[in-house]
C-alpha cells in the first residue's frame, strides 16, 4: 500500500517551468498550450516568457508542440489583383413628319437636333425627318499589390491620395438655420489587410480584406467603395479567386415614332497569390 501510494504521489506531482519564447508570439502560443496541458495545470506568461505548471510527462509533450510552433517564421510574398470595368450602350430612334393638304395640317413627334445621323424628306409644307444615335463604350481598370509579410504576421498595404470634397451643414441658431460650408479631406486608394497561415501540403489560409476607391458622382464629388474581407485557404503559388460582384442594366422606353434603348454592366473581380520567399 505505502509503495503504491509513494507511485501515485509522484504521478501527480506538478513541476513549474519557465520557457524563454524565441521566435513565436505569446499571444499565438498559450491558447494551443492550455488546450493541450493536463487537467489542473496551467499556461500563463508574460513579456514573452512561458510560464507552465504541470506533470512531467505533460510538460515533455508540451514541449514538443512549443518545438514546432516557436520557430522562426518564414518570410511570404502575398500579391492581390483588382479588376474592375464598366461597359454601356446607348441606342436612340426618332421619326417625326409633317403633311400640310390644303386647310387639312397632321404631324408626329417633333424633330430635336444633337449628336446622330439624320435624313430629311420633302419641302417646307410636307417634311419627313429620321434620326438615329447610337453610343458604346467600356473601361476597364486593373490595380495590383503586393506586399512581404511573415506567416502568422498581419500585414497592410496601400495606395491613393487624399481628395478635397465639400461639405454643408446646417445648425439651428437663436436666430434660425444657418449653413456652414467646409472642405474635408478623404483618402481615396486601394490595398489590402492580410494575416497568413501556413500549413502542411504547401497550404495556405488567408485572413485578408482588399479594398478599391474611385471618385464618382458629378465632378468626382462622391466616392464609390469596393471591397471584401474573407478568409479563403489554397496552395502556394497559385492565385486564388477571392470574390466578384457585378451589375447590369437594361432599360428603354417607346412611343408611337420613338425608341431608346440604354444597357450596362459592371463587374469587380479579385484574385490573391502567396509565394513562399526562400
Amino acid at each position: 500500500m505505502l509503495a503504491w501510494l509513494s507511485t501515485n504521489a509522484c504521478a501527480d506531482a506538478r513541476v513549474t517551468e519557465i520557457i524563454e519564447l524565441e521566435h513565436a508570439l505569446l499571444d499565438d502560443v498559450v491558447p494551443i498550450l492550455r488546450e493541450l496541458v493536463s487537467p489542473g495545470g496551467t499556461v500563463t506568461g508574460m513579456h514573452n516568457q512561458l510560464v507552465i505548471r504541470t506533470t512531467p510527462a505533460n510538460l515533455a509533450d508540451l514541449r514538443g508542440v512549443l518545438a514546432r510552433l516557436d520557430r522562426a517564421p518564414r518570410r511570404l510574398r502575398i500579391s492581390v489583383r483588382q479588376d474592375s470595368g464598366n461597359a454601356y450602350r446607348w441606342r436612340e430612334d426618332e421619326l417625326a413628319a409633317r403633311i400640310d393638304a390644303g386647310d387639312v395640317s397632321a404631324g408626329v413627334g417633333a424633330p430635336r437636333g444633337g449628336a446622330g445621323a439624320r435624313v430629311e424628306l420633302g419641302g417646307e409644307n410636307a417634311a419627313i425627318r429620321y434620326r438615329s444615335y447610337a453610343t458604346e463604350g467600356a473601361e476597364d481598370t486593373a490595380q495590383g499589390h503586393f506586399v512581404t509579410a511573415l506567416e502568422g504576421r498581419p500585414a497592410w498595404i496601400g495606395t491613393g491620395q487624399d481628395v478635397p470634397l465639400a461639405n454643408r451643414q446646417l445648425q439651428v441658431t437663436p436666430w434660425g438655420a444657418a449653413a456652414f460650408d467646409s472642405i474635408e479631406y478623404t483618402h481615396v486608394g486601394s490595398g489590402f489587410y492580410v494575416t497568413p497561415r501556413l500549413g502542411g501540403d504547401d497550404q495556405v489560409t488567408l485572413d485578408i480584406a482588399p479594398y478599391a476607391d474611385a471618385r464618382a458622382g458629378d465632378q468626382g464629388a462622391a466616392i464609390a467603395r469596393r471591397g471584401l474581407d474573407t478568409t479563403v485557404r489554397g496552395r502556394l503559388g497559385e492565385w486564388l479567386p477571392l470574390g466578384s460582384g457585378g451589375e447590369t442594366r437594361d432599360a428603354g422606353s417607346h412611343g408611337i415614332v420613338h425608341r431608346t434603348r440604354d444597357a450596362g454592366s459592371r463587374h469587380y473581380d479579385v484574385w490573391v497569390r502567396v509565394d513562399l520567399i526562400e
